[in-house]
């Protein structure tokens, strides 16, 4: 039986620093000891997947980290139809066993929320009960993100998805306001979800600087 542990990575929006949230788990985790796979099961446009295999190292095939690929910044029900690609749930089942056969742990990057539609009828959420993964959920710590947040939680509790905390991502440089200083506690109070941490605005975006910037992120996985 397959041990390794599935975490997917979601979150309330786009942009919110989803992929940045995976590079800095995976660098964490590996530096507790964990040897870390990273999934994208579909990228539409960008080079994520390019990203994760050369900054954490990972000597995995891409086409295994990243099985369904359409080169336009769409949501991926459009952009694979315009393709004519067809996705398909079990091809992304069967690279996760591949990765699960080689890491103790795999970080899930999906496109976007919990409701973006990867075909019709089936989202991202449909997607994390497949794999049977655990589920982080990343924010923005602004205005307007208790909203965004308490909703996502509120969809992923109704599904039964297991939450294993939030993360708040600072995605550009500049002074926190009362919002940023406060949203996060707040959430955590309103919801009764864990705050795992909050990743600072992160220039340059590597090893080193993670390891000095984000101690403060609870990785008890």
């Amino acid at each position: 039986m397959l041990k390794s542990k599935v975490i997917f990575i979601t979150a309330t929006d786009t942009s919110v620093g989803k992929t940045v949230t995976a590079y800095v788990l995976g660098v964490l985790l590996n530096a507790h000891g964990h040897d870390i796979g990273v999934m994208k099961p579909v990228q539409c446009a960008g080079s994520d997947s390019q990203f994760f295999k050369k900054a954490l190292g990972l000597d995995d095939e891409l086409k295994i980290i990243n099985p369904f690929y359409a080169p336009e910044p769409l949501s991926p029900h459009l952009a694979f139809r315009r393709e004519k690609i067809k996705f398909d749930k079990r091809r992304v089942r069967y690279c996760l066993k591949k990765l699960q056969a080689r890491h103790d742990i795999v970080l899930v990057e999906g496109a976007g929320g919990l409701l973006v539609p990867l075909t019709n009828g089936y989202y991202n959420a449909d997607l994390i009960a497949d794999l049977k993964a655990e589920v982080i959920i990343v924010a923005r710590p602004g205005l307007g993100t208790i909203n965004h947040t308490i909703l996502t939680i509120n969809e992923a509790q109704r599904r039964g998805l297991r939450i294993l905390g939030l993360v708040f991502c600072h995605t550009r440089p500049g002074r926190k306001g009362l919002p940023e200083r406060t949203n996060p506690g707040e959430i955590e109070k309103l919801s009764g979800v864990k705050v795992l941490g909050t990743i600072p605005y992160l220039k340059p975006l590597n090893r080193k600087n993670i390891l000095r910037q984000c101690q403060n992120l609870k990785l008890d996985v």
